[in-house]
Order: C-alpha cells, then sequence, then structure tokens
C-alpha cells in the first residue's frame, strides 16, 4: 500500500531560473499533521529533479540536476492544491472512483513540465518556488533519472526508508503529530529482528515434530 490521498530549499546553490522546464518526480514523503493557519493538516512533501539544470551538491558526486519541491494537504477536495496540481499534471479531472483514493507513490520516475517563479522570502532573500506542473506534450521527452526514488509513508515505511530521507525533511517528520508512533512501531519491529536473530544464533526451537508445509 502506497500513500493515499482522500517548497523549501537548503544551502548556498544557483536558483533554478523562471521557465518552465522539463522535470520527474523523484520523492513523495508523508511528512504527518502539522499546525496550520487553518487547524492541524495532514501533509505531504513531492519532489522533483531538473535535468537541465544541473547542481553540485556533493563536490564527490560532481554535477546533479537540480531539485525542488512542495508542500501539499494530503487532500483531494475540490479546493485542495494537491488535487488542481494532479489534475493539471495529468491533463484530465479524477474520476469519482479515483476520488476514493489515490495512490501518491505512483507518482516517482513520471515526467513533466514545471513552471518555476521566484518568490522573496520574509528576510528578502529570493527561492525558486513550483507555479505549475503540466503534461508533457507528445513530442517531449525527459532524460533518463538521474536521482533515486524516495517515497516514504509514516504509517507503513521503515526506519531504513525515513534514514534515506533528507536531512530537512527528517527533522519536519520529527515534528508531525504521528512522529511518536512512528518511533514506537520501527522500534518494535527492529527489536522483533534482534530477538529472531538471537534465537537462530542459538538454535532456535526444536521443531522435528513440526509439519514442514
Amino acid at each position: 500500500m502506497g500513500l493515499i490521498a482522500k517548497a523549501k530549499t537548503g544551502g548556498n546553490f544557483e536558483l533554478i531560473p523562471e521557465d518552465q522546464h522539463l522535470a520527474r518526480c523523484v520523492l513523495v514523503a508523508d511528512i504527518g499533521t502539522h499546525e496550520s493557519t487553518y487547524g492541524a493538516k495532514h501533509q505531504c512533501l513531492i519532489g522533483w529533479e531538473f535535468p537541465d539544470v544541473l547542481q553540485v551538491y556533493d563536490a564527490d558526486k560532481g554535477e546533479e540536476p537540480s531539485m525542488l519541491s512542495a508542500f501539499y494537504t494530503l487532500s483531494l477536495s475540490e479546493k485542495a492544491n494537491l488535487r488542481h496540481m494532479l489534475e493539471s499534471w495529468r491533463g484530465r479531472a479524477f474520476t469519482a472512483d479515483e476520488l476514493e483514493g489515490f495512490d501518491l507513490f505512483c507518482l516517482c520516475g513520471i515526467g513533466c513540465l514545471v513552471q518555476v517563479v521566484h518568490a522573496a522570502k520574509a528576510n528578502g532573500d529570493m527561492r525558486a518556488k513550483i507555479q505549475s506542473v503540466t503534461k508533457l506534450h507528445k513530442s517531449m521527452t525527459v532524460p533518463a533519472q538521474v536521482c533515486p526514488s524516495r517515497k516514504f509513508d509514516l504509517a507503513e515505511s521503515t526506519a531504513d526508508d525515513f534514514e534515506a530521507l533528507p536531512e530537512w525533511i527528517r527533522e519536519k517528520v520529527k515534528e508531525s503529530a504521528e512522529w511518536t508512533e512512528f518511533m514506537r512501531r520501527t522500534m518494535s519491529g527492529q527489536m522483533q529482528v534482534a530477538a529472531e536473530y538471537q534465537e537462530d544464533l542459538s538454535g532456535g526451537k526444536d521443531e522435528s515434530d513440526s509439519v514442514p508445509f
């Protein structure tokens, strides 16, 4: 089961130019429930790589596609920004059946056109943000994916899945209402694995009378 739906950047990097860019979705992360101006909202983060705008994030890796992401409330209600973005990307409206539950994890690896604009932060610095996401024209092809796909669901993902997320996303997840339950579940799972491993090392139980099928 995936993340079902009923922009922040960091570092001293060049801004993605204001323009329409070829992009590919490489991140879908459940970041949990957070307080907002309109009350508590369950949020997700969707991120794209931009193969035509290269950055050096890690000197050992050299140039990589620029990354940009956007926060959305995890909702497909009529006025939800997530629904508007997805319908623009798909080029068609959701059916009634799709509105019952749409798996956001299926977005990873899918190409699109992303309109990037610049906006001022509270401190006056400029940042790049996603204005719209639209379907590729039939003649367009997005270069092969470079960054690995990252999928994270607080209800089902593992501790390893969590650790694979960028640090700033992990910090955001830790602020969520679901964080304590995620820690309890994943720690319990790790303890169970350790117990089974210890049992294997000690020879396990006598299964001479057990049915082998």
